[in-house]
């Protein structure tokens, strides 16, 4: 199993997967993280002991293309050397310097060595610009919320290109994601996965009783949580540039994560309005995707229903259902592995 990982700097991803490393050890697997840029560096000093990761991007474009080339051949040793590991790739699908693109990876680059499974994983401007500041080798570099955001857009571009390529999927994974998400991703990707949809912008009630319905869907499948990339320190944002890229990000976030959800689920315990909620059921019901609604109300709109596959007036009814699912698929992928 080979997992590419992308991401901007200052994602904090590390803690993701080392939680990931974890889980996996307590139920014998083995797994390595193995960082990309940090292999680049390795292969660096052999031309120049001053290059340092801040200073790849100011590399000319075929020394860059010598550097990947040596760290992609590096990684290939350590997998055949380790061939009951399973890895984890850390990289950049590019750089964003001096306020625009340099392009890291492609296509022809994955080609001797093609993931099993690309992810990305996000977090938000605010959090990977206070990470970065935090750091020595960013502190004299002048790069904003703004281009942030830009970056990671690309990287989730980038990387979408060519997994398609490769017929794989891209996986968006919310730095602040439980670890478990990963794992069962790398490990039992037959689970069905879904997409919680909710009300935030006008919820008056606190999330512990989402927080528990949502403990029981993950005891038989692979749940997305919105929540967990937090964009509230944009609402009262006076920039109205970035507040704009931010909330425009965020609907093209969620999208893809319904897009790579098989299901979503809208949890609705209170009767609000919420925008979000709406252009979601659309969104997934007329991309095919199963619409299961968590609605415990007698009356309610003709409209409520319409893009919905169905609705539950009790919690666990809903989670009984998703529960079959998940049997169903485990029997599928059973009968897959031993017709192999």
């Amino acid at each position: 199993m080979i997992v590419f990982s992308a991401a901007t700097a200052g994602s904090n991803r590390s803690g993701l997967e080392k939680a990931v490393l974890r889980m996996a050890a307590k139920t014998g697997k083995k797994v390595k993280i193995v960082n990309f840029i940090d292999e680049m560096i390795k292969s660096a000093k052999d031309l120049n002991k001053l290059i340092t990761p801040s200073a790849l991007p100011n590399l000319d474009i075929k020394t860059l293309e010598v550097l990947k080339r040596s760290a992609f051949h590096n990684i290939s040793d350590q997998l055949k050397e380790n061939p009951d590991y399973d890895y984890i790739i850390d990289g950049h699908m590019s750089f964003w310097w001096k306020s625009g693109p340099i392009n890291l990876l492609n296509i022809n680059d994955f080609k001797s060595l093609v993931p099993d499974l690309f992810v990305t994983i996000v977090s938000s401007p605010h959090e990977v610009l206070k990470t970065l500041k935090s750091r020595s080798e960013w502190t004299d570099k002048d790069i904003d919320s703004y281009e942030i955001a830009i970056w990671s857009e690309l990287e989730i571009y980038t990387t979408d290109l060519i997994s398609e390529t490769f017929g794989k999927k891209n996986y968006l994974i919310a730095a602040n994601e439980d670890s478990d998400t990963l794992y069962n991703l790398m490990y039992v990707s037959h689970r069905p996965k879904i997409y919680i949809s909710f009300s935030i912008e006008h919820r008056d009630v606190g999330y512990e009783r989402l927080d528990r319905f949502i403990k029981k869907l993950k005891k038989y499948s692979i749940v997305f949580n919105p929540r967990k990339i937090d964009i509230s320190v944009y609402f009262a944002s006076t920039d109205e540039r970035l507040k704009s890229i931010i909330f425009n990000q965020t609907v093209r976030r969620d999208y893809h994560l319904i897009d790579q959800s098989d299901i979503v689920v809208v949890h609705m315990p209170t009767l609000v309005y919420s925008s979000g909620v709406d252009s979601e059921r659309m969104h997934a019901h007329t991309n095919g995707k199963p619409v299961l609604l968590y609605f415990p109300f007698e009356h309610y709109s003709p409209f409520t229903p319409y893009f919905v596959d169905k609705m539950y007036k009790k919690e666990n009814d809903l989670i009984r259902e998703v529960a079959k699912l998940s049997k169903m698929a485990a029997i599928a992928a059973s009968k897959k592995l031993k017709n192999n």
